[in-house]
């Protein structure tokens, strides 16, 4: 039941089973500031779209998702979504096979209070196909994942995400599994920060999540801030994981070899595996493929179970409580194959007691500052009420070959669509 009094409320009944706006083969179009509210379907459905563009919109109280794409070369910039059943925004098109790239974008949207119908996987930006840009939005607020994907060549820069995974384990912020062929996906300069707990023992909520093997993404200048574990490689191969800041997480980066363990493993009778089927489909031993891609052109001949050619060079790890870098034992049996390389594991105030370092893990240093004088890593509130961050660049170049990350650039900005920012809001 509503909680207090009704007198003055206002009461929608909706009906409507279809979307608010279907949109089928269109072209060069753009529809500016309109408000699609209220319904049992999505909210606007794009489909074998080209150009079309969705400027300064809101979408919202929907009991599916809030907008579909698919086709090439779309926008969806400077939305507001939120109240929704499902997805907030879903983007596909381009030509996997052929890496034909769609160019479909999702920039400056404000996608929050998601997946209330549908719990699990019903992200705030899903994305699949090839050669998606996802860029600047602002997800938070859910049960599960911010953005779920996969396919190939996406990218996903400067976006903010916080307080979601709040309901569940074993899951992450940015999440996508079980795939060989999922490469060339970015994720760059994200600040993903205040996730849902999890279960605080097995610290099994991640920001970002490769799981079961998926290959084939490049994780640089990340900000992670109390995010459970940050950074899981759940097996994978061709993850480079460059130049992030972990900061005050029990885990900053998982690595583990569930390849070389797991019976599924590469198994088509096991639900979603059959990884090299799911290559076979891409024809990945020739071009373009086998050009853009040339550790999964030979796979097969290159102990493929192994959790190979994942570069972790110039990482910086602030204040981690439980482990800097969890390596299962097959893992550090490995680790004259991996390029491991100028990360530095910090204790900002040399606490002697609930701070983790690396123990002479290769490719690692540890710096420790003191209470007196502390180090100058964390993340500060401003004055304008917003998380500011202190990256000093001459103490982390030196120590770590760390280049400072854009950290004003991520996130909402004000544009002709957008005229004001969201409140900040106070986190402990």
């Amino acid at each position: 039941m509503p909680q207090g009094k009704l007198d003055y409320a206002e009461i929608v009944l909706a009906t409507l089973t279809q979307p608010l706006m279907q949109v089928r083969g269109s072209k060069h179009m753009r529809f500016e500031n309109l408000n699609f509210e209220y319904g049992h379907s999505e909210g606007v459905s794009l489909k074998n779209a080209e150009s079309v563009e969705l400027a300064g919109c809101v979408v919202a109280n929907l009991a599916s998702g809030g907008i579909s794409v698919s086709g090439t070369q779309n926008t969806i910039r400077s939305c507001d979504l939120y109240h929704l059943g499902t997805r907030g925004i879903t983007l596909n098109g381009g030509d996997r096979k052929q890496l034909q790239r769609a160019e479909n974008r999702a920039i400056n949207n404000h996608i929050h209070d998601y997946g209330l119908f549908q719990r699990t996987y019903a992200p705030g930006i899903y994305a699949h196909g090839c050669g998606q840009i996802v860029q600047n939005n602002c997800i938070h607020d859910a049960p599960h994942n911010a953005i779920l994907y996969g396919g190939n060549e996406n990218l996903f820069e400067r976006n903010e995400i916080y307080r979601v995974v709040m309901e569940t384990g074993d899951s992450g912020a940015f999440y996508t599994g079980r795939d060989w062929t999922s490469q060339g996906n970015i994720l760059r300069h994200n600040f993903i920060h205040n996730l849902g707990g999890g279960d605080a023992e097995h610290v099994n909520t991640m920001g970002v999540y490769l799981d079961d093997c998926d290959s084939g993404d490049t994780i640089e200048g990340n900000v992670f801030y109390r995010t459970g574990r940050a950074i899981m490689i759940g097996g994978g191969r061709d993850n480079p994981i460059l130049n992030n800041l972990v900061i005050d997480c029990p885990i900053g980066l998982h690595v583990d070899s569930r390849g070389m363990t797991w019976k599924q493993w590469n198994d088509p009778k096991s639900s979603g595996w059959n990884l090299e089927e799911k290559a076979e489909a891409m024809n990945y031993k020739h071009p373009p493929w086998s050009t853009q891609y040339p550790h999964l052109a030979k796979i097969m001949a290159d102990s493929p179970r192994e959790p190979l050619y994942n570069p972790i060079r110039g990482n910086v790890f602030v204040d981690c409580s439980k482990e800097v870098c969890h390596m299962d034992g097959n893992v550090k049996k490995l680790l004259d194959k991996f390029e491991i390389e100028h990360n530095l594991a910090v204790n900002t105030t040399g606490a002697e007691k609930g701070i983790a370092m690396t123990k002479d893990l290769k490719g690692f240093t540890n710096l420790s500052g003191t209470q007196g004088k502390p180090i100058p890593l964390g993340l500060t509130v401003g004055t304008n009420g917003r998380l500011t961050l202190q990256q000093d660049p001459s103490l982390l170049k030196a120590k770590a070959s760390f280049q400072a990350i854009p950290f004003d650039e991520i996130g909402l900005y004000r544009d002709e669509y957008r005229k004001e920012l969201p409140r900040p809001v106070p986190f402990d």
